[in-house]
């Protein structure tokens, strides 16, 4: 014990001590790397035992799913049309404000007495129609000045009782003879014939009137 507190030697003590100090600083300096060398193992344990664990079939990784929209465009389907119904003309009663009327003679000129024949025309003023003729719906008259020569209200029988499908492109017209004679209530027979001179004729349908055309007595 002697020995290591008082070196023995030619040399100073300082000498001797000096060397110890250097072997202890030696030691220590390896103690402190070895437990450091261990320590370190230790927490390189520790990281692999807290990593992912690899995926052991193989496969890759399910991605999560997508949250952003489809870029694809969606196709929405074409409404088929409805194809809308239309009521044929002849299921269309005709109003005297459907139909433009029109009254013409047959001649412009005939012989005072005889017979002449007039064209009632009935043309659309917009979609087709049915009319019905008959003398509750139809009346011609015919006139010189303002006195009343003949009408189809006193002599009934010479209107026919049709029906008229009155549709663009299609003639609609029914035909009222007049006997050349002036008429009075119930068209009793005898009654004068028309005098030469001008004479109008004008039709009647649903209170619809037509415009005047004249033709001549002689």
């Amino acid at each position: 014990m002697s020995s290591l507190l008082r070196p023995v030697g030619h040399l100073p003590a300082s000498v001797y001590w000096f060397r110890r100090g250097l072997v202890l600083a030696v030691v220590v300096v390896l103690v402190f790397l070895i437990s450091r060398l261990f320590s370190g193992d230790g927490d390189a344990q520790n990281t692999a035992a807290t990593d992912p664990q690899p995926n052991p079939s193989g496969a890759p990784p399910a991605s999560a799913p997508s949250t952003s929209p489809s870029t694809t465009p969606t196709r929405t389907p074409t409404p088929t049309p409805t194809p809308t119904k239309t009521t044929p003309p002849a299921d269309l009663a005709c109003k005297g404000s459907d139909v433009r009327i029109d009254a013409l003679p047959g001649n412009r000129k005939i012989v005072s007495g005889s017979m002449l024949n007039f064209v009632v025309q009935l043309t659309p003023a917009d979609d087709g129609c049915k009319a019905t003729i008959s003398n509750d719906t139809l009346t011609v008259i015919v006139t010189s000045g303002k006195d009343l020569i003949w009408s189809t209200s006193q002599c009934s029988k010479v209107i026919q009782t049709a029906t008229l499908v009155v549709a663009k492109g299609k003639q609609a017209a029914v035909t009222v003879p007049w006997n050349g004679h002036r008429s009075g209530p119930g068209c009793l027979p005898g009654q004068p014939v028309a005098k030469p001179g001008t004479y109008v004729v004008k039709a009647e349908y649903d209170g619809h009137l037509s415009s005047a055309q004249a033709f001549q007595v002689v």
